[in-house]
């Protein structure tokens, strides 16, 4: 019988399921908008039993695609989600209210103020403390709400909720962990932390933990009925949405691929490495994983300003194309538009946007490509500042459907840009995760795939202008981002002013 892997991984856009058979081929996938995200100024939240409720409802989906059309037995389902934030349960395994995603920028301000006690979790972590960390996020409601904070039994990441609502289990596996609770050179939790933090209650919050591989169970009697897969079914709860998408681009997984970047909600942007510590220049907001499929660490910058900038600026400039042809100009942009400030490269809860060069002539076709090419520049500085090894960059999430921004990367960047499989990566990564530790499948490669396309880098002219454009870039952002913090008082300093009656 041909095996069939069933992959779930719940994002902040969608969420999404897929099937793939021994082979790695695609057998049949579902996507539905994550309906659950709530956003409301600094508060973004999601609902927990509707996160669960889209999860249930899209295996079941794929189930049904597969009912009466596949020969292979269902041989395991891997699941991942949205990697940050807080996911609260209590003693029940019941919602705690709604969750706290890595986009709620509530704790920012403890992050502006906390200086030295984040500089020694930093120490002690190899990762520094934002508004999107869980312990922060803690930190918050025991200081502003502190009955719910009272009523948690379990912090969970979206991932460890959905293995719990599926298996009736609550696991975690360390990876994802330790740039938070622990320490990636040891592999251990660091207990130092909440006592840094002043959290009364900390790592004593986190679920039993188990290696990727180890960290499985069997779907529940309710999970199969509300899926239609088989009891006992075995559930592997893999890394996180990051490390699976990484894999999924080629990551390790693909020859002559050294870097990658994923440009969805956020962008993230990766590298493999033997050894973290040899990196150029480590910001305070790099996180570094395991390397879930052999030797190595994950390194990689978690921006919290991805392609949703493209959408802010829509938001706040007219007529802006979708999808534009090259329109260089003077226009430089800074890229930070998201209320929790930016975590990697710059580390900085106060970080805002900027644009200079506007001018009368300027055109939407010109701001809407800045933006691309803020977001180029950030990645040349990512890729520079962890020392990514020479080779291949390999393009994901929703940006890389347009081919203009993935040639100007390549030119900018200097490195062949390949095309990965768009919205399928991190559900072939999560393949691949599967078919190593479901079906002691030794090479993943089957489940990636070859690239859709590969763009070399553009000598001339293009390329001195993205070199001397970059180069500004980078020098607006050393004068700017002194001012950073007091705009942020500022602006807190205006909304007092415009609610007073």
């Amino acid at each position: 019988m041909n095996p069939v892997l069933l992959c779930l991984d719940s994002g902040t856009t969608s969420v999404k399921a897929a099937a793939f058979d021994g082979q790695g081929r695609l057998l049949a996938r579902t996507e539905r908008p994550n309906g659950a995200l709530h956003r409301e100024g600094l508060r973004v939240e999601q609902d927990m039993a509707q996160t669960r409720a889209e999860a249930l409802g899209v295996l079941r989906d794929c189930a049904a695609q597969l009912a009466g059309h596949v020969a292979g037995k269902v041989a395991g389902l891997v699941v991942t989600g949205q990697g940050d934030g807080l996911w609260p349960v209590d003693g029940s395994g019941q919602p705690v209210g709604r969750a706290l995603t890595w986009l709620d920028g509530r704790a920012r301000e403890l992050a502006a103020g906390m200086g030295p006690a984040l500089n020694a979790v930093q120490a002690a972590t190899g990762s520094r403390p934002t508004a999107a960390s869980a312990s922060l996020q803690l930190l918050w409601l025991q200081r502003n709400d502190p009955a719910r904070q009272a009523r948690i039994a379990l912090a969970l990441r979206l991932k460890e909720w959905l293995f719990l609502s599926l298996t009736g289990r609550a696991l975690a596996e360390p990876s994802v962990l330790l740039p938070v609770w622990g320490d990636w050179r040891s592999g251990a939790l660091a207990p130092t932390v909440s006592d840094t933090l002043g959290l009364s209650r900390g790592a004593e919050l986190l679920p039993e933990l188990a290696p990727v591989g180890a960290a499985r169970a069997g779907l529940s009697a309710e999970a199969a009925q509300a899926t239609g897969l088989p009891q006992g079914l075995p559930v592997l709860l893999g890394p996180g949405d990051v490390q699976s998408t990484l894999i999924g681009l080629g990551l390790g997984s693909r020859q002559g691929v050294a870097r990658a970047s994923i440009f969805g909600t956020s962008a993230i942007h990766a590298c493999l490495l033997d050894d973290p510590a040899e990196m150029p220049q480590a910001p305070a907001g790099a996180m570094i994983q395991q390397f879930v499929l052999g030797p190595g660490y994950l390194c990689f910058h978690p921006c919290f300003n991805g392609a949703t900038l493209l959408h802010h600026l829509s938001r706040r400039f007219a007529d802006l194309p979708a999808a534009p042809a090259p329109e260089y100009s003077a226009l430089i942009l800074h890229p930070f538009l998201e209320p929790g400030g930016e975590r990697a490269p710059w580390t900085d809860p106060d970080a805002s946007g900027a644009l200079f060069g506007l001018g009368a002539a300027t055109t939407p076709a010109q701001i809407a490509w800045a933006g691309r090419e803020a977001l180029a520049f950030v990645t040349r500085a990512s890729h520079a500042m962890m020392g990514a090894p020479d080779g291949a960059l390999s393009l994901g999430g929703g940006l890389a459907g347009d081919g203009h921004f993935a040639q100007f990367l390549a030119t900018l960047t200097g490195c062949t840009v390949q095309r990965g499989p768009g919205s399928h990566a991190g559900l072939r990564g999560l393949a691949a995760i599967g078919a190593r530790f479901l079906l002691d499948a030794p090479d993943p490669a089957a489940w990636i795939g070859d690239p859709e396309q590969s763009l070399a880098p553009e000598p001339g002219p293009i390329a001195a202008y993205a070199d001397r454009k970059y180069r500004l870039f980078s020098a607006l952002l050393d004068a700017a981002n002194p001012f950073w913090e007091p705009l942020s008082r500022l602006g807190a300093e205006a909304e007092r002013l415009m609610e007073t009656p």
